[in-house]
């Protein structure tokens, strides 16, 4: 069984649990027009690639840990989203 994992989209409702914060956090970038309450990220930011890969309490060590066989990561082609 394989988990998704998203790469660059923060939910801000499952953020402020894993973070602790209900303010603004640096790596959060626009809010995703069509889906309300998920925002862009700035994937590239240490500290958001520490929450999701990082050791500890990461979002991947917490999938493994859980016995999932895979990790399906999603929005890889999320760079577009920031070419200028």
């Amino acid at each position: 069984m394989y988990c998704l994992l998203l790469l660059a989209t923060g939910q801000m409702w499952n953020l402020a649990m894993t973070t602790g914060r209900r303010c603004a956090i640096s790596w959060l970038s626009r809010e995703n027009p069509s889906w309300p309450g998920n925002y862009k990220v700035c994937y590239w930011c240490s500290e958001w690639q520490e929450l999701i890969c990082g050791a500890g309490a990461s979002y991947l060590n917490r999938i493994l840990n859980a016995g999932f066989d895979g990790v399906y990561l999603d929005i890889v082609d999320a760079f577009e989203e920031f070419e200028g």
